[in-house]
């Protein structure tokens, strides 16, 4: 009795691998979570803005705006550090999600994709609003309150 000569390949090694968990995460995460980032860090930058403008009309002793640009900064440093690594990590689960599918037609790979584009998109407004609230002289942004 002879046995069928041993195949070079395993028989799944042609099969694509399916999308891991993790994947799905950073996709499901650069969809929700970098768009949230930039809801709290605008709604941060507002509640601030209308804090110092409200104290220098009414002068009070309270921290103006000068010395809620520190904070600002720094929370402005960390939602943008927090956007760019889940936009990476949404990206790279995309192009990996998008050479594990099997149809071109593929709902991860669609999902995948809103995923990244969502949280490059959301990453770039979230530069544009922290320029604005940065670089924009507290006298101009004051009018909107007063």
């Amino acid at each position: 009795m002879t046995s069928a000569p041993p195949s070079p390949q395993p028989a799944g090694a042609s099969r694509r691998p399916v999308p891991t968990r993790a994947q799905r995460a950073a996709v499901w995460l650069g969809l929700c979570a970098v768009p949230l980032v930039w809801l709290l860090h605008l709604a941060l930058g507002v509640t601030l803005l209308s804090s110092a403008c409200t104290d220098a009309v009414a002068q009070n002793t309270a921290p103006t705006w000068h010395g809620m640009l520190s904070f600002l900064a720094i929370a402005s440093a960390c939602a943008f550090l927090i956007a760019l690594a889940i936009a990476y990590a949404a990206g790279r689960a995309w192009r990996k999600i998008v050479y594990a599918s099997h149809e071109k037609h593929d709902t991860q790979r669609f999902v995948a994709w809103c995923g990244a584009t969502t949280s490059v998109a959301f990453t770039f407004g979230l530069a544009f609003s922290i320029c604005i609230l940065i670089a924009v002289p507290i006298e101009r942004l004051c009018v909107a309150f007063g």
